[in-house]
Order: C-alpha cells, then sequence, then structure tokens
C-alpha cells in the first residue's frame, strides 16, 4: 500500500499571497463606508411601525448588522495584513537560502532547527597527502 502522504506537495506563490492580502485590506476597508447605509433605512422602517414590537427588533437588527459587518470588515484587513507578511516572510527567507548557498560564510536564518541537524565536516586530506604539503 502506497503512503497518501508522498502525493501531499505544498507551494507558496508569494505574488498570490501579496495580492490577496491587498483584496482582502481593500474589500474589508470598504466594508464600514457601506454598513452606515443599513441602519437608516432600518430606523425608516421602525418610524413607521411605532408602536408596533417589530419596530424594536427592525432598529436592533440594523445596529446588529453594521456591528457585525464592520468587524466582518477590521477581520478582513487584518486577514489580508497577515497574508501580506506572510508573503514577505518566504520572500526573506528564500533570499537568506539563495545567500547562503551562494556564500556558505553568510548568516543562516535564526530559525530553529527542527531536525537538529549536524555540520558535517569538509573533505579529510589522507595523512600521504599532507606529507606531500
Amino acid at each position: 500500500m502506497s503512503d497518501p502522504d508522498l502525493a501531499l506537495e505544498l507551494k507558496v506563490n508569494p505574488a498570490e499571497l501579496d495580492g490577496c492580502g491587498q483584496s482582502a485590506q481593500h474589500t474589508g476597508g470598504l466594508i464600514p463606508g457601506e454598513t452606515s447605509k443599513i441602519t437608516e433605512p432600518c430606523n425608516q422602517a421602525a418610524t413607521g411601525l411605532r408602536g408596533f414590537l417589530t419596530a424594536v427588533a427592525i432598529t436592533n437588527c440594523g445596529t446588529n448588522w453594521k456591528t457585525l459587518l464592520d468587524k466582518l470588515g477590521g477581520d478582513m484587513g487584518d486577514v489580508g495584513t497577515k497574508l501580506a507578511t506572510t508573503a514577505a516572510y518566504y520572500r526573506q527567507v528564500e533570499k537568506d537560502v539563495h545567500t547562503s548557498m551562494r556564500n556558505p560564510a553568510a548568516p543562516v536564518p535564526a530559525e530553529p532547527d527542527p531536525f537538529g541537524t549536524t555540520v558535517v565536516p569538509g573533505p579529510v586530506k589522507p595523512s600521504s597527502a599532507k606529507a606531500a604539503e
């Protein structure tokens, strides 16, 4: 039986993360300006129903919807920021890895090594080669 995890593949495209993040931030920023349009029609409807129990319910419904949608807008902005930060992180790690591969003396990223990798020493010259030097 084959291992199903072998078929899993993780690919990250920082440009797509950035694009999604910017879209989420933009959309989240638009929501509060639009939600202000909810309460006025609800208040007008409640005025027409003055004296009925539904008047208060309609007012509360509009207010609660505005509150929830405003929170959604804030959450979308926060998620957008996190996506953009993640994209920047991936770019920086790729740059650090590339630099360290080009220049082995370059500092390695300070992330902890979850595998406990040890440094393998370079090639050892045979004792006969040392004597010839």
